[in-house]
């Protein structure tokens, strides 16, 4: 009698042992699927960090571009300007030239 007594607890005591260990493994699954996901948050993050990334540099691009035409157009304007200058000075010596020849 006492021997089945024993036996019965000895696989109560596997019983529980296996139950733990069980239990154990359910929260080391709990704990990966938890580091999973938050993997994955980083993830998303990340990729919404370099979608920042890229638009910022899109961004600096576009402005340098911008910078770029304004001055072309500048210098552009600029060096029409002096010939227009030029041109009217030139007018103004011939001018002034072909009324002292009278």
């Amino acid at each position: 009698m006492k021997e089945v007594q024993r036996e019965r607890n000895e696989t109560k005591e596997g019983e529980r042992e296996r139950n733990e260990m069980k239990e154990g493994e359910r929260e080391r699954n709990e704990t990966k699927e938890g580091k999973r996901e938050r993997n994955e948050t980083v993830g998303g993050e990340r990729e919404r960090n370099e979608t920042v990334e890229d638009e910022r540099e899109r961004n600096e691009t576009r402005g340098r571009r911008v910078k770029e035409r304004k001055t072309r157009q500048r210098r552009v304007k600029e060096s029409k300007t002096r010939r227009r200058r030029v041109k009217e000075s030139e007018t103004r010596r011939r001018r002034v030239k072909e009324s002292e020849t009278r």
